[in-house]
C-alpha cells in the first residue's frame, strides 16, 4: 500500500473520491460537507486525509484526526476492493506506526449497522468501550 497525504483542496483525485463517497453503501456511514471538507482537512493542524493505492489505484482513504495522543479515524474502502483485506492492512500499518502519527490510543465510532466494520476493528485488537445512540465507540490502546 502506498500512502499520499492530501495536501490540497484541489487535489486532482477529489472528484473521484467524491463519487465513491455519493454511493449509497458509503453515504449511509460517511457524510461529508463538500464545501469546507477539503479546505478544513487540508488547513487544520492535526488532520490528515490520506488516499491509499494499492498498485497504483487509488483503492481507500483514512480520516484521522490527533488531539491529546489520541487518534480518531474513520476509513473507506471503495466498494469494488472491498473484502480484499485492504482495510486490515491501513489498520495494521496505523499501528505500526507507518504513518508516523504520535498516538497512544486511537478512537473509532462505527454505526450499529456497519457489521463488517464492527467486526474489521474487532479483528485488529479494537475492543468496543461503549455505544453512544446507533454508534458503537471502539478504542485501541497502543501500549
Amino acid at each position: 500500500m502506498t500512502y499520499c497525504l492530501l495536501m490540497k483542496a484541489d487535489d486532482e483525485d477529489i472528484p473521484l473520491i467524491l463519487s465513491v463517497y455519493k454511493q449509497p453503501s458509503i453515504l449511509q456511514f460517511i457524510s461529508i460537507d463538500e464545501e469546507n471538507y477539503w479546505k478544513y482537512i487540508t488547513s487544520t493542524d492535526n488532520v490528515y486525509f490520506y488516499k491509499i493505492y494499492k498498485d497504483d489505484i487509488l483503492v481507500s482513504t483514512i480520516h484521522l484526526e490527533s488531539n491529546n495522543r489520541v487518534l480518531y479515524m474513520s476509513v473507506v474502502v471503495f466498494p469494488e476492493f472491498q473484502k480484499q483485506g485492504i482495510a486490515t492492512t491501513i489498520l495494521k500499518d496505523i499501528q505500526a506506526g507507518k504513518l508516523e502519527l504520535d498516538f497512544d490510543k486511537i478512537q473509532v465510532s462505527i454505526d450499529e449497522k456497519n457489521t463488517a466494520s464492527l467486526r474489521l476493528f474487532e479483528s485488529v485488537g479494537f475492543v468496543c468501550i461503549g455505544k453512544d445512540e446507533e454508534l458503537w465507540e471502539y478504542e485501541y490502546n497502543k501500549s
